[in-house]
Formats: C-alpha cells, structure tokens, sequence
C-alpha cells in the first residue's frame, strides 16, 4: 500500500481492506498511453445522519457521487478528509471509521491527469454540526448540493448511470462510489 507524503504514521498502521480495484479494461478503454506511475490521492465518505447518508448531486446533469476529493499537499488523510467534508456537505464530522480504499488505474490516453493510479481513502463517519458549505466555481456551475439518501437508493442511483456515462473521469467516479456503496451496505447487512 502506497500512501500520500504527509499521511501520518497512525494513519499508514491502518489495516486497510481493498474495496475496488478497477482499470480501463472495465470500461472497454484499450487506447492506452504513457503515464507517469504516480499516484493521485483522495477520500471518500459515507457520511451518516439519521439511518440515512449524504451523497451530492449535480443539478446540471442529475448524477449523484459520495463526498470527498483530492488530498492536498502537506495534507493528512484525515484532515482532507474533514476539509472534503465540510466544503461539500457543510458538516463538522465525528465518529470516524477507515473503512477501507479503492484503486483506479486509469493508462488510458483519454486520461489527462498525469497520474495513472488514483487512489481514495474511504471512511464512514456522522454528521455534528452543519456550518455550510463551500463549492469550488465548476462544483457551482454543476449545480453541487448535499443530499440525504438511504445507501440503498444510493446503489440504485449509481447502476443506473453504469455503461451510459460519457465522460472517461465519470466512468470511474461513477464506479468508485457505486463499489464504496455496495461495499458499504454488504457491510451493514453483515453486522446486523
């Protein structure tokens, strides 16, 4: 397991379990190119209020994605993730559990990052205080705005858009969340 720079020691002591590993081989992308082996880093929540979670929705063009995104530098998985949190959601948050990561190997030439394996710190955690939020422009001009959803509804939302998403970034995101989701709701299942 490869860990951004700045993650700290009790985070890397952390016995993460792969939740997905997914690859352009899962889209059909065969057109691949030169990427560097570097990786991009990031984080995921399933964040819980009231037997429901927070998913964000685009408005522009109806699609739903967990919270989170890139971890900057210098930056603590931990405290990216609270920082993710709070700019997409508005929520403080507390009660934080690793639940596991995901990997993407995206060698496709349609990528352009100049990374080839994106890899994503996902936890679950619950909601304290609502402070608001804080979108980027582009988050704006897509209409971003935190939803609650049962996880459930989440998966069926998510395989809706599975095999009809043009995007090469969204065929990822898409499958990044609906894995984390599925992952998540087996999970719950198997505790009850």
């Amino acid at each position: 397991m490869i860990f951004p720079v700045s993650a700290t020691n009790e985070e890397r002591d952390i016995a993460w379990r792969k939740i997905a590993e997914i690859s352009d081989k899962d889209f059909g992308f065969t057109d691949l190119g030169n990427k560097s082996d570097k990786s991009r880093f990031g984080v995921r929540i399933i964040l819980k209020d009231s037997g429901e979670i927070y998913a964000i929705k685009s408005e522009k063009h109806g699609f739903y994605q967990l919270p989170g995104g890139g971890i900057d530098s210098g930056e603590s998985i931990t405290d990216a993730l609270r920082r993710e949190v709070r700019e997409e959601t508005g929520f403080l948050i507390d009660a934080i559990r690793p639940l596991g990561y995901t990997i993407e190997h995206r060698e496709s030439i349609r990528n352009q990052r100049p990374q080839k394996h994106d890899i994503s710190f996902v936890f679950e955690a619950r909601t304290v205080k609502n402070i608001g939020t804080n979108y980027m422009d582009d988050e704006v001009e897509e209409g971003f705005k935190p939803v609650r959803i049962k996880v459930e509804d989440l998966v069926i939302e998510l395989s809706k858009d599975e095999g009809k998403i043009q995007s090469y970034n969204g065929c990822f995101s898409n499958r990044r969340d609906l894995e984390i989701a599925k992952y998540y709701t087996a999970r719950k299942r198997s505790l009850q």
